[in-house]
Formats: C-alpha cells, structure tokens, sequence
C-alpha cells in the first residue's frame, strides 16, 4: 500500500490547518505586515540582499530563470545577471542611474519590471542601486 493511500487525508487534512494559520488575520494578531516595511542596508551584500530579491520576484517566479529565461536574462545567480540580456548589459558597475535594470524595476523603461506583478518595494529598489553604485560585486 503507498503512503499516500494510508495517509492521504491526514496529510491534507494537516495541509490545510497549515494554511489556515498562515493566512489567518483574526484575533489580537493585528494587521498583516507591510510587505514593503524596511529599509536597505548601507553596505548591500549580493548574495545577503539582492539575490533574494531576485529570487522571490524575477527568478523563482519563472521569468528569469533557465533553462529559457526572458529576453536571455538569467537573474538566478551572479553570472547570469552581470552577462546580461540579449540587448547587452543589464548593470553598469558604480552607475545605478544608467543601469537598464534600474531603469526598468523604477519604470523609467518600459516595460516595467517585474512584469505584470507588483512593483518592487522602495526599500529593495535603494538595496539594488546601492549595490551597484558600490561596485555589483560578487559579495
């Protein structure tokens, strides 16, 4: 007998009590947290606060990710951003305000990235230029 034919609905029934108390609002909790509460860092680290940016926004959502990532821009790791799309580079080292990227994630280019999901926040817009006006080093 598999496991899930002997555990199935315990797994489901689990599953959803999970999920109810992750999504839950009621009570004395309070409102659910800002998303975009925070600040960036005054020294951003690649690896600490861009890349999981990318993650949770470019990358992990499907777009820029391989084996066919969009326009060939891979914003799963370092060397993927810093090579760039199929129209050249993406990051400008030291120059945030000609960076395509920014450009696009600020919508000063269009189309505005992330497409068709909300906006980045603030607070991760600042921790990208930061980045690379201090060098999009491998950090």
């Amino acid at each position: 007998m598999r496991l899930w034919d002997r555990f199935g609905s315990l797994f489901l029934i689990l599953g959803l009590a999970g999920l109810g108390a992750a999504c839950s609002t009621g009570g004395d909790e309070g409102p659910p947290p800002d998303r975009c509460a925070g600040t960036a860092p005054d020294r951003p680290s690649y690896a600490m606060h861009v890349q999981p940016i990318f993650n949770a926004n470019c990358a992990l959502s499907g777009c820029h990710l391989p084996p066919n990532p969009q326009r060939g821009l891979d914003l799963s790791n370092y060397g993927g951003l810093m090579q760039g799309s199929i129209n050249g580079p993406v990051v400008i080292p030291g120059n945030a305000q000609d960076s395509r990227l920014v450009k696009r994630i600020e919508g000063r280019e269009t189309p505005r990235m992330p497409f068709n999901r909300d906006p980045l926040c603030q607070f991760q817009i600042d921790t990208i230029r930061r980045w690379i006006d201090q060098g999009a080093l491998n950090n």
